[in-house]
């Protein structure tokens, strides 16, 4: 077995007689050790807080990335986590189905008979086995027998799990050095701090972390108390756990209020081995009565998110990806008495092999009962003789055993607020549910072999219900919701639900997820307006009608809703999806400005959908429609501002915009004239039709204010003289990456006018000639970028005044225009900001000083450039404030 040490060289010398033990290499080297061809077991040896996890996962998403193996398997574990715990892990990550009562033998054979012929990636995280051939127990094949050059990584902190692993590599990441914990801690806290602060952090990179969350938000003229405070917490130097546990203390007494820390320890009511959603975490804080001054669901989003942010500032949580966080093992350590404290007690180290004896249960827990991911068999009981009024949440996701529960169970938990039965074996609902008054909140998510959802009638405080992806869920019994005038959430999603119950108008349901419904039945109806149209479509029940307060509709997809033209009413912020190969993603708070969002494969999916359309006026007042066979996906950094998914790959940039249009990829776009007429945001990418210009722009985009072209490289011209005149509102155009793109505005002689058009961006167009004819004028243009087209010779065509032509012109960037030699005649009368760069053919400038521009006009440019500039009056060079470019490039260059 090799070894080797990382991340940094020893302080003090090893004595000349001392073989080391350890190699010592680089991040990078390390990385290539990890993914080199051999298939072996590598292990990550060292003590909690070193970096071990960042280090596989690292490993991990290099070589995803990079498309190095055919399966990538990532299992989180714990030192409760059974081998049966994990061997179900691992297949369920590669979709084997387990059942219910499966032995641990057979999964072990369907993993094996899975991985043997694939070159994998495994990621044991935090392992704590003691088995000897524990990869034969888990039904791994040996990667050195496989000879396909597979990969086994387990992270560890002890050494008996490194022995039977029996690893060909072993790596122990070392501490940091001072100035690399340093420039960490800075990086952190984003702005210079006192150095000695580090020296007993130990260079553990949790520790720094730990430290940064401690002192962030605090104002410098402030902190000194504070670094005082850090000091003591950093000393005296006793070891490295007991310096850790004081900066979590610290970074616990420093959340900012007392919610914040309640909403910390309800963290610990989770599994250790794993990662938390935040979507359910929220509403549980919100129903739970964490966040009080939630008064309703989208409030509720928005606390919840500032709080998981500074939760995430302060280093107690981090981000796991996929809308995830986690509590580091050593924090959760650390904190669990005070969770205990608290009313929050962690899961039971051990799982139990019988039937729950849930008064044993109520005296260890308290008030919160937490058993996800249990062994919870058959049936859940308790003692008749026993009353539990004082639960209030009730916690067993993950228990796949458990199919019944007893008709007498919830007879003795009369004042249970949170019941959370997701991805359990239940077929049925006991009768005694019925008698959970004060229930709020009700989640089935996941319960596969539930059919019907029943005897919830009387549940007039429930607040949310999700059962999505319950697949065998077909009907929810009629009137359940008449009396549930609190209900916000209702989500049916990924369910073989049949018909929608009726919803009663005056509640207070804002939220109706429908996605992946494929068995909701539609009706035949006629719509009479001077034409017939004979069309089916989905009947949605009273409550989700004109009247009702509905506001986000999420509804999957659905054949039977192609004719628009047949549609009077829709209710706003509806989701639709017209793809089978676009697994839509909506977050729980992107369609709180009631938009509605479509996203099509096809444009003949929206081709009836008419531009004079009464559906323009309600349900399409705010709408975001995407037309793309290929979805453009957006890789979640790990950083909390983009929690919120991103719908599209322009999501992030159209938020000023009601309507937007985006079409990628698209071979005939004849077919959305409705949608071009109303669309305030367009962007083009990839059209591969020659004759775009005729389709896109004939008279149609009427209420356009931007315009985006991409990619489009069979496109010649962009612009028509007739279509000008009609687009009043455009004020921003962007083009860029369009190799055969000849003209900006073609066949133009008599004088026409861009009135409202601000702002030009022309990037990549090689075969340009010239921007402008001279006929055109840009009276409110204030900024032009051209960038990298090699070829033009002239931004217009002939010699036209600059005064004329572009008279409010404030920002002119010119970049790598190799052949550019004039821009126009006379002076830009209100040109402040010239950037040039690559243009050495440019020999004059448009800058004077006039009455309407008495000031000094700044230019940034090469010195050689400059030099070489040509002036009918060399005194105007007194009136401008020349900087060269910085050592940078040039869209990172800054004045001086």
């Amino acid at each position: 077995m090799a070894s080797y040490c990382c991340f940094r060289k020893p302080r003090t010398r090893l004595p000349s007689f001392t073989v080391p033990r350890y190699r010592l290499i680089t991040l990078h080297d390390m990385l290539c050790l990890i993914l080199r061809r051999e298939g072996e077991v590598v292990a990550i040896e060292g003590t909690g807080g070193l970096g071990k996890t960042w280090v596989a996962k690292a490993a991990f998403e290099t070589a995803r990335n990079s498309n190095r193996f055919d399966t990538y398997i990532w299992v989180s574990l714990s030192t409760s986590c059974s081998v049966r715990r994990c061997i179900e892990k691992i297949a369920i990550v590669l979709s084997i189905d387990i059942g219910e009562e499966l032995l641990s033998s057979r999964i072990r054979v369907m993993i094996k008979e899975h991985l043997v012929r694939r070159k994998f990636l495994l990621v044991l995280d935090n392992a704590y086995f003691v088995e000897e051939n524990i990869l034969r127990i888990l039904g791994i094949p040996c990667p050195r027998e496989q000879s396909l050059g597979s990969k086994v990584i387990v992270t560890t902190r002890t050494g008996r799990t490194v022995s039977v692993m029996d690893p060909a590599i072993l790596i122990s990441p070392q501490p940091l050095t001072d100035q690399a914990s340093y420039d960490l801690l800075r990086e952190k806290i984003g702005r210079d701090i006192d150095l000695g602060l580090v020296d007993n952090c130990f260079g553990m990179p949790l520790s720094i972390i730990l430290l940064a969350g401690a002192l962030c938000d605090v104002p410098e003229q402030k902190s000194s108390k504070l670094i005082s405070e850090a000091y003591v917490a950093l000393g005296p130097k006793i070891s490295v756990f007991a310096t850790m546990i004081r900066l979590v203390k610290l970074c616990y007494r420093r959340l900012p209020s007392d919610t914040a820390r309640h909403c910390f320890l309800y963290c610990l009511l989770f599994p250790d081995d794993e990662a938390i959603p935040v979507k359910d975490l929220i509403i549980l804080w919100k129903l739970d009565g964490i966040i009080q001054e939630a008064r309703h669901s989208h409030q509720a989003n928005c606390y919840g998110e500032e709080i998981l942010h500074v939760l995430l500032k302060h280093g107690l949580i981090h981000f796991e990806g996929d809308h995830h966080i986690r509590m580091h093992d050593v924090i959760r350590e650390t904190v669990s008495q005070l969770g205990r404290d608290n009313g929050y007690v962690e899961q039971p180290e051990k799982y139990f092999d019988n039937d729950i004896p849930f008064e044993y249960l109520l005296a260890k827990f308290g008030r919160r009962i937490s058993l996800m991911n249990n062994t919870v068999k058959e049936q859940l009981r308790a003692s008749p003789s026993h009353e539990f009024f004082s639960t209030w949440t009730l916690l067993l996701r993950g228990n796949r055993r458990m199919r019944t529960i007893s008709e007498i169970f919830f007879c003795r938990l009369g004042m249970l607020r949170v019941l959370d039965l997701s991805f359990t074996a239940i077929r049925i609902l006991p009768q005694s549910i019925s008698g959970l008054y004060y229930l709020r909140l009700l989640l089935l998510v996941g319960c596969e072999y539930l059919e019907e959802i029943q005897h919830i009638g009387s549940l007039g405080m429930l607040e949310a219900l999700s059962a999505s992806g319950c697949g065998s869920l077909k009907r929810v019994e009629c009137g359940s919701f008449d009396r549930m005038r609190l209900l916000e959430i209702l989500d049916l999603s990924g369910t073989s639900i049949e018909c929608l119950p009726s919803l009663a108008a005056c509640m207070a349901l804002n939220q109706l997820a429908l996605q992946d419904c494929a068995f909701l039945k539609s009706e035949q109806t006629m719509e009479t307006d001077h034409k017939s149209y004979d069309t089916e479509f989905i009947r949605f029940p009273y409550g989700v009608s004109k009247t009702g307060a509905v506001s986000n509709l999420q509804i999957g997809t659905s054949k039977d809703l192609v004719n628009w033209m047949a549609m009077l009413w829709l209710p706003c912020g509806l989701t639709f999806e017209f793809s089978d190969r676009f697994g839509m993603r909506v977050s729980q708070d992107v369609n709180q400005d009631r938009k509605t969002y479509i996203y099509a494969s096809h444009a003949k999916f929206v081709q009836s959908l008419d531009k004079d359309s009464p559906l323009w006026s309600n349900c399409l007042q705010k709408f975001h429609i995407v037309i793309s066979p290929l979805k453009y996906d957006e890789t979640m950094n790990n950083g909390f501002g983009v929690w919120r998914t991103k719908f599209s790959a322009v999501d992030a940039q159209s938020c000023d915009f009601n309507r937007v249009l985006e079409i990628n990829c698209v071979s005939n776009p004849d077919d959305l004239k409705g949608i071009l007429r109303h669309a305030e945001l367009i962007s083009s990418k990839s059209i591969t039709l020659t004759n775009l210009v005729w389709t896109l722009n004939t008279g149609r985009v009427t209420a356009a204010q931007e315009l985006w072209v991409e990619d489009c490289h069979q496109l010649e011209n962009i612009f028509l003289l007739e279509e000008v005149a009609t687009m009043v509102k455009l004020q921003n155009i962007w083009i860029s990456n369009m190799d055969n793109l000849a003209y900006f505005c073609q066949g133009m002689e008599a004088l026409t006018s861009f009135s409202c058009l601000m702002h030009l961006l022309l990037d990549c167009c090689p075969k340009l000639n010239f921007l402008f004819p001279s006929s055109l004028r840009l009276p409110n243009l204030r900024s032009l970028q051209i960038r990298f087209c090699d070829n033009l010779e002239r931004v217009f065509d002939k010699s036209v005044s600059a005064e004329q032509a572009l008279p409010r012109l404030q920002s002119l960037q010119l970049w790598e225009l190799p052949e550019l030699s004039c821009i126009c005649r006379g002076v830009l009368p209100s040109l402040k900001d010239l950037k040039v760069k690559g243009c050495g053919k440019l020999k004059g400038v448009p800058i004077g000083v006039t009455e309407n521009n008495p000031f000094f006009a700044t230019i940034i440019g090469e010195t050689q450039w400059w030099n070489d500039l040509v002036w009918d009056d060399e005194s105007i060079k007194r009136w401008i404030l020349f900087r060269n470019w910085g050592p940078l490039l040039p869209h990172f260059a800054t004045e001086g």
